[in-house]
């Protein structure tokens, strides 16, 4: 198959249509040539997604279980993309992909995937605005298993994110657990029982990695400044409260589920102090959504614990010592209580879900 065939399929498919032809080039060559026999299975609902494919010629049909049997979702045809939304994810496929006639498909696995995208934010942001404009054409009812595979693919953009920050995956990964853990603790709390369900501690689990999604727009000279920032570099970096708010607010708006709406006040207000001297709206106390104020306070945790840019990991002695002077000035006091009340349960997490290095650096 020519070099040029395959830019032309690319060109075709919205994934890549915006991207330039040396660019096309470049991404070319990550691809596989495959060829597949009629009836053979590309792959089953539940497997993990290990790559993603571009229909050159033939039918794929993909399908999911119901019952005894199988429902046809789709039929994917020459320059249709399968697989693209579980790509990024490490949970199983929501369907299968059965070869319905003689087929060739160009395949790309997941690690080669995640290089084309690092680096090239162009490209990232594009990839942002398809996924956006997918859910919208989603219709309203859509099930637990779309949901799932937009949630994998905003966590694995949000970790794009965090890895232009010089952070890791682990760091999302922290966050959402201590969200979670703090979630059903308060849960129990006489003070927040009523207004945490199940269906709340779900949320901001799904949720709480997409906190910094909007530093996508924030310039590197910026978000990779080892020394501190101008006043005017300080307005631009808070700016990306409101632009991670602006995606989730287009979700929210085209499909109303409690997901999309918890995701838009914790992206937009988990900048916010208790005592009201936080960005972007000086919101202060309860005023502020108690998502984002679970939010606030397990962010800054990892944060004080993590090495940065601009500055060093602090003991967890430290940590906890800046929490307790921040309660009821940065912290809902309340919320800070439960937390150290069961701290040794959230370094659990913390030493869990990191490296070696990391793990040395909080027991200095």
């Amino acid at each position: 198959m020519q070099i040029s065939d395959v830019n032309q399929l690319f060109r075709e498919n919205d994934l890549f249509s915006k991207l330039t032809l040396e660019r096309l080039n470049d991404i070319a060559k990550f691809f596989t040539l495959i060829d597949f026999a009629p009836g053979q299975v590309v792959f089953y609902e539940g497997d993990s997604a290990q790559a993603m494919y571009i229909v050159v010629s033939g039918e794929v049909i993909i399908s999911r279980k119901m019952g005894a049997g199988q429902r046809e979702l789709k039929r994917m045809l020459p320059g249709d993309v399968f697989g693209e939304m579980a790509l990024l994810s490490d949970s199983p496929r929501s369907a299968s992909a059965f070869v319905k006639s003689k087929s060739r498909c160009l395949e790309i696995n997941k690690e080669n995937f995640f290089e084309i995208l690092d680096g090239d934010r162009d490209f990232e942001r594009h990839i942002t605005q398809i996924i956006i404009k997918r859910i919208k054409d989603t219709d309203e009812n859509a099930n637990r298993y779309i949901l799932k595979a937009y949630e994998t693919l905003l966590f694995s953009l949000a970790n794009l994110t965090e890895l232009r920050d010089n952070e890791t995956g682990a760091h999302l990964l922290r966050v959402r657990h201590y969200c979670r853990l703090l979630a059903e603790k308060l849960s129990c709390h006489p003070h927040f029982e009523s207004a945490i369900d199940p269906l709340f501690i779900e949320n901001i689990f799904i949720v709480s990695p997409m906190h910094d999604i909007g530093k996508v727009a924030i310039p590197d000279a910026v978000m990779l400044k080892s020394g501190k920032l101008s006043d005017e570099e300080v307005m631009l970096m808070h700016q990306h409260s409101s632009a991670g708010a602006g995606v989730m607010k287009k979700l929210m708006d085209e499909i109303p589920f409690p997901t999309f709406a918890m995701g838009y006040n914790i992206t937009m207000y988990h900048h916010e102090r208790y005592d009201g001297s936080g960005y972007p709206s000086g919101l202060k106390g309860e005023k502020i959504p108690l998502e984002a104020r679970i939010m606030s306070l397990a962010d800054v945790f990892d944060a004080l614990l993590s090495a940065r840019i601009y500055k060093p990991a602090f003991s967890f002695a430290k940590v906890v010592n800046i929490l307790r002077e921040e309660r009821g000035k940065q912290f809902d006091p309340l919320i800070t209580d439960v937390m150290l009340t069961s701290i040794e349960e959230f370094r659990e997490i913390y030493l869990k879900y990191s490296n070696p290095d990391e793990i040395d650096e909080i027991s200095r």
